[in-house]
């Protein structure tokens, strides 16, 4: 994702299995892509494989009713229809037929769409039994920021938890939280800990010699926050916080504490071992977090 070139948001793509979670993103892409002027595009990916085995499960052809693919293209026909009447939006229908993941991640790249939104749960238990590892997948395709949403419906994001690990992953996800909300309050979060702390109190370490070591840890946590504080501060300023911690747990216990709408969060570091550390703390995260959680690439 060029940073450079993503200067404002005109088209947003709300991925929808037609599920009540999914309608509570669509609802929620609405609202951002009327408060940023965009193109709302709803797309429904129609999983063929999912309704054979449903079928064979439920004895389904004795079942009466319009076949499932054109069932799925009324709705979504008015779903557009009522979405644009309500918000007073210019909103897109498409219906594809495929593998979610991958379908999503080709339509975002033909429409050049700069933000995906999606719902926690979908209906396809057979397929991706949370929206959320389809996300990932999507994330990993497509290159596109993609927020997913368990919240309530808000028109207002007031304040942010941006996760960094000092990487340029972190401070794209940074500068892309002050793009798109940049009325709202943004905390720069970085959680450190000793290293094997555990197993080197097995080994012998005091308690003496672990407060050393997390001092350490610290002072170089907070010379590194406060260059990155500096270097956003012309176009994304955030107040620094660092919580002692494994940064997953850490972060998700302070969405909790200071209520906030939502986590920024990168997919990966910067070295092999931070891509690996960060890759499992962006899981915990998109899992455990119960405010909503944007993914940039």
């Amino acid at each position: 994702m060029n940073m450079a070139l993503l200067r404002s948001i005109d088209r947003v793509v709300a991925a929808t299995d037609l599920s009540p979670a999914s309608e509570l993103a669509v609802e929620q892409a609405a609202l951002l892509a009327k408060r940023w002027g965009a193109a709302l595009f709803l797309l429904h990916v129609f999983n063929d494989g999912f309704w054979a085995t449903l079928k064979a499960l439920y004895q389904a052809e004795q079942w009466v009713g319009t076949e499932p693919v054109l069932a799925a293209r009324q709705r979504l026909s008015q779903q557009v229809r009522e979405l644009g009447e309500r918000h007073g939006l210019k909103v897109s229908g498409e219906t594809r037929t495929g593998r979610a993941a991958t379908e999503i991640a080709a339509f975002c790249r033909e429409e050049d769409a700069q933000l995906l939104v999606v719902g926690e749960h979908g209906e396809d238990w057979i397929g991706d039994t949370l929206v959320g590892g389809t996300a990932l997948k999507v994330l990993k395709r497509a290159e596109r920021p993609v927020l997913l949403v368990r919240r309530p419906v808000s028109p207002e994001v007031t304040h942010i938890l941006v996760a960094t690990d000092f990487s340029e992953t972190s401070m794209r996800a940074a500068q892309l939280a002050g793009m798109l909300f940049p009325e709202s309050h943004r905390e720069l979060v970085h959680a450190y800990s000793v290293a094997f702390e555990g197993r080197m109190r097995l080994a012998g370490a005091s308690s003496e010699d672990i407060e050393r070591y997390r001092k350490d840890e610290l002072a170089r946590a907070e010379q590194q926050i406060l260059q990155q504080v500096r270097t956003l501060r012309a176009r994304s300023p955030a107040r620094p916080l660092l919580l002692h911690g494994y940064p997953a747990a850490a972060l998700i216990q302070e969405a909790e504490r200071a209520r906030a709408d939502l986590i920024v969060i990168g997919k990966h570091g910067g070295t092999v071992l931070d891509e690996r550390l960060l890759g499992s703390v962006t899981h915990n995260v998109l899992y455990g977090a119960r405010c909503n959680v944007l993914l940039v690439p």
